[in-house]
């Protein structure tokens, strides 16, 4: 088998789109579904992974909306495993932004920030702005999700006919260890045999992420 990026689902409408497709949606979708002239502007943003973007997630952010809020959020979705250190920035600028600022006040549409989450074995995101909407929204929440990825299925590098379900951590250093069910159960790497679940996260395989 093949690399196979799925289709997601929009939250506004339960439709499901290509990744390529689903901002153009989503747009027109909250323009639709719940944009009020008696409503507060949010921010519409995506935050995907620097290197795959087939890991995404689609956004909508209050005006009270903090990084360090913002980084939570991705901390218990995607990244956390042994509480490091994390950042924003902006894209070209090698400066932190603070986490107490607020996201509404520091970015706006068409622009792009740069967030990493440890410094060690890092995971680079990046968090893009689509646009201001004034909208209508239930409850308080300061992030809604409107989209997330569904999980890629990534072929088993061994027999290369089933999907990865488990991650060796000895191999993975190499660029590969990626293994299905069965072929997990027979692989060997001695001592060093360690294996971690291959989840939907950008963070899959490294240090000791297991999902959120």
């Amino acid at each position: 088998m093949e690399y196979q990026s799925q289709k997601s689902r929009c939250n506004l409408c339960n439709k499901e789109f290509t990744q390529r497709g689903i901002t153009k949606h989503i747009k027109s979708c909250i323009n639709k579904q719940l944009v009020n002239e008696c409503g507060i502007e949010n921010l519409y943003i995506v935050v995907q992974d620097h290197f795959n973007p087939d890991y995404f997630f689609h956004l909508l952010i209050s005006q009270t909306t903090s990084f360090q809020d913002l980084d939570k959020f991705l901390r218990k979705k995607w990244l956390e495993c042994c509480g490091h250190m994390s950042a924003f920035s902006p894209e070209k600028i090698r400066e932190e932004i603070p986490m107490s600022r607020k996201i509404y006040q520091t970015i706006s549409q068409g622009e792009t920030l740069k967030y990493q989450y440890d410094f060690g074995s890092t995971t680079e995101l990046e968090v893009k702005c689509i646009g201001n909407f004034t909208v209508v929204v239930k409850g308080n929440k300061k992030i809604q999700i409107l989209s997330r990825n569904s999980q890629p299925l990534i072929p088993c590098d061994e027999c290369e006919k089933f999907p990865a379900t488990q991650i060796c951590t000895a191999c993975q250093y190499g660029g590969e260890g990626w293994l299905c069910e069965k072929c997990a159960k027979i692989h060997d790497c001695g001592e060093d045999l360690y294996f971690l679940p291959v989840v939907n996260s950008p963070r899959a395989g490294v240090c000791a992420y297991t999902g959120e």
